[in-house]
């Protein structure tokens, strides 16, 4: 299952810098969209526990302004800006209109230092499929459904995750050959079906 692993982690990394372009891709990636609920402590720190944890999409906090809930990004700045964006006069770094920095994997800090209410919009890492099985008599393999784990994929992206797991294999198979060969197999087991 290491291959199908390596495909779905291709087709992944050719979706993800297209998210949000269409609909479609929205779609294809939305199993793997999460979000943290958090609250700082004063020192501004969040921090994602989540192990999936795989790529950031988005911070924003939140406030209220009479008795109304106010909803504002974080932009997230490199550390040689922080400084110049803490001291800007032209677009002050407030509580309200707060700036962050990844400091390490899950972690962000936002400035200006504070207790900050709010939520981290992330992907998660798909998970690696499983194929449990168990041998009877030496020839017959049994599926075990409770111990295998499924690809989170929708039907539609498969295909294509199994064309990029056969390329991470090392097969140079074009999408063609793969649907004439699997064609050939529907038609085999519906003609071999119900044979003894």
């Amino acid at each position: 299952m290491n291959c199908l692993d390596l495909g779905q982690m291709a087709l992944y990394s050719d979706l993800k810098p297209k998210y949000a372009t269409s609909q479609l891709v929205k779609d294809a990636l939305s199993p793997f969209m999460a979000t943290y609920n958090f609250t700082t402590q004063v020192s501004g720190y969040v921090i994602v526990p989540d192990t999936a944890y795989l790529d950031l999409r988005d911070i924003q906090i939140y406030f209220q302004i009479s008795n109304r809930t106010v909803y504002a990004p974080v932009k997230l700045v490199n550390e040689d800006e922080r400084a110049r964006r803490l001291n800007s006069q032209t677009d002050p770094v407030t509580i309200t209109n707060p700036i962050g920095e990844q400091t390490a994997q899950k972690t962000f800090r936002l400035y200006p230092t504070g207790t900050y209410n709010g939520n981290v919009a992330y992907f998660t890492r798909p998970v690696k499929p499983v194929f449990a099985y168990s041998v009877i008599s030496g020839r017959v393999i049994v599926y075990d459904q409770n111990a295998s784990t499924q690809l989170q994929w929708r039907d539609s992206e498969i295909p294509t995750l199994i064309i990029k797991a056969v390329k991470a294999a090392g097969w140079n198979l074009r999408a063609e050959d793969i649907a004439a060969w699997s064609e050939a197999q529907s038609q085999g087991n519906y003609v071999n079906m119900n044979r003894l």
